[in-house]
């Protein structure tokens, strides 16, 4: 990693560090969301698979209330023609990455911690539910990252992002909510195949973004 990317990195950390208004509704989301699933339980147990899904879900819609607003801030303040002045669309695009995976990630430490404390959940296979959220967590900052910068650049703002999101997602919500109902059960196989899984399909959006990129931010 070259030291362009790394002061684009610290650039946008700075930047959201002062304004803070995609962070603080992003955790904001996370912590009503999970607290208010908890009241409305009421102390009634759910099954494994009924966690999961409400799991996945808060990280899934906390992930559409901040990811987006990366690329989305860049064009409110029209800060787009800077950056391409300075950095090569290469070095945007792993910036931005960079940045989305860390937040995102920092995000689902938190929902993970409140949702175990608060909804009394307690893996079975501890290590594998650590994977499925990182893993996880990392796919979803993946498509999200190129599709905010396509969202941002067609000038539909974040109202189109959901929308579009959710069939990408969908191959990824579904392995990550399987994984996590076994680690949470403890009853069925420890498959770290599907970790892989997620992991490629990281690998695939990613590779895949990082040859398109270019055309997206000069062409779009």
């Amino acid at each position: 990693m070259n030291n362009r990317i790394l002061n684009n990195i610290k650039k946008d950390f700075l930047i959201e560090s002062r304004n803070r208004s995609a962070i603080n509704i992003s955790f904001a989301f996370a912590g009503i969301t999970t607290l208010s699933v908890s009241l409305a339980a009421g102390g009634v147990p759910f099954t494994p698979v009924v966690h999961s899904i409400i799991f996945w879900i808060i990280l899934f819609f906390s992930a559409m209330s901040g990811l987006a607003h990366i690329f989305i801030r860049e064009e409110e303040e029209k800060n787009s023609l800077f950056l391409s002045l300075y950095y090569t669309p290469e070095e945007i695009y792993l910036s931005k990455l960079i940045f989305n995976i860390i937040l995102f990630l920092s995000i689902s430490v938190i929902v993970t911690v409140l949702y175990l404390f608060f909804l009394q959940v307690l893996p079975v296979y501890l290590f594998l539910f650590i994977l499925t959220v990182v893993a996880g967590s990392i796919a979803i900052a993946s498509v999200t990252t190129i599709l905010g910068a396509m969202v941002s650049k067609a000038g539909s703002g974040s109202s189109l992002f959901t929308v579009i999101s959710f069939p990408i997602l969908l191959p990824v919500l579904w392995t990550a909510i399987s994984l996590t109902s076994v680690s949470i059960d403890g009853t069925g196989i420890q498959e770290y195949r599907n970790i892989l899984f997620l992991l490629a399909f990281s690998g695939v959006i990613v590779s895949v973004s990082y040859l398109s990129f270019k055309f997206i931010w000069t062409e779009l």
